[in-house]
């Protein structure tokens, strides 16, 4: 229904209606499964492939106001937050993201997510983030939020799979060309963004705060009931 809502209207009004209706939405399961439904119909949905290049370059004010809109609800799910980060070429950032990850509650779930993104990386869809690996000098924290993928994950199939896929990356020193004072245009489209990211790390953390709050009272209600059906 989504994806042909997308068809016959506008997908950008249609993410960005979805993504504030899901930021003012209180019962914070549900909004997370809806994050991660969203955000998969928006990375493998040929429909919205020209939504995906508008968002992977962030070169206009209405494409950098979708991003920041859809990250505020992205931060349900801590690792589709990352994931729309790698789509805008936001490595820095989800780096920064991955890093906040050791103080969140790594769940069966959470790893699951986890290893589900490291299969999407090998999709089509991040074809360009595969070959800028190539570029080692000027993409140093993509290569740094993929290692720290590969430290959250157990020693798995999708494990094996990011590391023989960072295995691949090329030794600096042999990539050297003549123009290797060349700045990459990744890092000049970010400065010029005026994206506050360090407002937009603190929302993700307070929304996670919200998550971790919400399944402990789940739990504990929980708790209380099998004690109930025990007397």
């Amino acid at each position: 229904i989504h994806r042909q809502l997308c068809l016959l209207l506008n997908a950008e009004n249609i993410f960005h209606s979805m993504a504030d209706i899901l930021l003012r939405e209180e019962d914070l399961k549900f909004a997370s499964t809806m994050v991660h439904t969203l955000n998969t119909i928006l990375l493998t949905s040929s429909e919205l492939f020209q939504l995906r290049n508008q968002l992977k370059d962030l070169k206009t004010p209405e494409s950098r106001n979708l991003f920041c809109c859809l990250y505020r609800s992205w931060c349900h799910n801590p690792v589709t937050t990352v994931s729309l980060c790698f789509l805008t070429q936001n490595y820095k950032h989800a780096y920064d993201l991955i890093q906040k990850f050791g103080d969140l509650e790594v769940t069966v779930d959470f790893l699951t997510e986890v290893d589900k993104l490291v299969q999407l990386i090998e999709c089509p869809i991040f074809t360009y983030l595969r070959l800028q690996l190539l570029d080692v000098k000027n993409n140093p924290y993509l290569i740094k939020a993929l290692y720290g993928l590969l430290m959250l994950l157990p020693q798995s199939s999708a494990f094996q799979l990011l590391s023989h896929r960072l295995q691949c990356v090329p030794n600096p020193e042999l990539m050297q060309t003549a123009d290797n004072t060349k700045p990459s245009t990744g890092f000049k489209r970010a400065s010029s963004s005026n994206i506050d990211y360090t407002e937009l790390l603190q929302h993700f953390e307070k929304v996670q705060n919200k998550h971790l709050e919400a399944r402990h009272q789940r739990a504990g209600r929980a708790e209380q009931l099998d004690r109930r059906v025990v007397l």
